[in-house]
């Protein structure tokens, strides 16, 4: 590991730049990019918006559930879960659940009753203090109905499938798993997929998601976009199911070599953001195409046709791990909704992982 990497800066930055990025398009998700153009600039959106009533840019489902996804990781690791087991997956289901409380004021059956108990659950979330995190700004409800329906422990994994759901609900919320579990590409990947497919067991659901975690993984250690991309790729190819997700990101890949598309044009080849893969796709585009500047690849993330704030949310958390917090622009990051929470979830997920351990081996060998 480098000490030259500030690492609690690039948890940070990820959280929250994929919350800003989530807000940036949060207001743009149900219209065209005509009804952009006329609403905002002609160009489009190119500021965050911010709430009358909050003062602040509000984020959807995609930055509570990333919230939950860190939750429950710390919740496996509070519990030493065994990842190759897929344990990881059984906390970070549990701490959905608590988001479905948030969401519903209900859950999927009363066998899941104990994880609001103090007693039961000594690591009952403090997340459930936050009321915002139980506002509706849901996209789509395919979460909440995944949820609902995982009666008695029962949801999709990578070798059990219970729904063919395949759109972007789960994978713009796995940004954590890549961070936590970083040093490991292969473990960020599997569990990546693991976190994703609780909802989403269709693999054009869940290999987006680990492919995510991988890119994030590698980002940590400064590698660039179009490396990082290239490495989870190649695991991405190794696991069944994975053409159309492999096809999608070599066409993003390709699209931003290509100097003679237009940018605008390049995201309406790849879809509408509103599937796990055209979403990834997207946002990889947009990540490799303006790799030197955050605003620029979360502008075109979210100005389009599809759903804006899922592909500006996954742009963000590529760029905000790479770049790190101190290097994204302040006009956004201090307007976003819950920012102080998002860097104490941020280095609470840092300072539990293996680099904080490593950090502080390295200081003692200093010594």
């Amino acid at each position: 590991m480098s000490r030259n990497i500030d690492y609690m800066d690039k948890f940070e930055g990820a959280l929250i730049g994929s919350a800003v990025g989530d807000a940036f398009g949060y207001p743009l998700t149900k219209k065209s990019f005509e009804q952009i153009c006329e609403d905002y600039e002609k160009d489009g959106a190119l500021e965050l918006s911010v709430s009358r009533r909050t003062k602040t840019a509000l984020f959807t489902e995609a930055t509570q559930m990333s919230l939950f996804t860190a939750d429950g990781i710390l919740w496996a690791h509070n519990e030493h879960a065994d990842y190759e087991n897929s344990a990881v997956a059984n906390y970070v289901f549990y701490s959905y659940q608590l988001w479905l409380y948030m969401q519903t004021k209900t859950i999927a059956g009363r066998e899941y009753e104990w994880i609001f108990d103090k007693k039961q659950n000594p690591n009952l979330s403090s997340l459930l203090k936050h009321k915002g995190l139980g506002k509706a700004r849901r996209t789509n409800d395919t979460n909440i109905d995944a949820l609902l329906d995982a009666r008695n422990g029962v949801f999709g994994t990578l070798g059990k499938s219970v729904n063919a759901n395949d759109d972007n609900g789960a994978v713009k919320r796995v940004v954590p798993v890549g961070l936590y579990y970083g040093q490991n590409i292969e473990m960020a990947f599997r569990i990546g997929c693991d976190v994703g497919a609780i909802t989403h067991s269709a693999p054009d659901g869940y290999l987006p998601c680990g492919v995510y975690a991988a890119i994030v993984s590698q980002l940590l250690e400064d590698k660039g976009v179009d490396e990082s991309v290239r490495a989870a790729m190649e695991i991405l190819a190794t696991y069944q199911g994975n053409e159309n997700t492999y096809k999608a990101l070599e066409k993003a890949m390709e699209l931003a070599d290509d100097e003679d598309t237009d940018p605008q044009d390049g995201v309406g080849e790849l879809g509408d953001g509103k599937s796990a893969v055209s979403c990834l796709a997207i946002a990889v585009y947009c990540a490799v195409l303006h790799q030197t500047n955050y605003m620029y690849a979360v502008e075109l993330a979210a100005n389009h046709d599809g759903d804006s704030s899922a592909c500006a949310a996954v742009a963000g958390g590529i760029l905000g791990a790479w770049y790190g917090l101190k290097k994204l622009p302040k006009k956004w990051t201090k307007k976003v909704q819950y920012r102080n929470l998002l860097e104490t979830v941020a280095d609470v997920l840092y300072d539990k992982s293996a680099y904080a351990d490593e950090e502080d081996d390295d200081e003692d060998d200093e010594d």
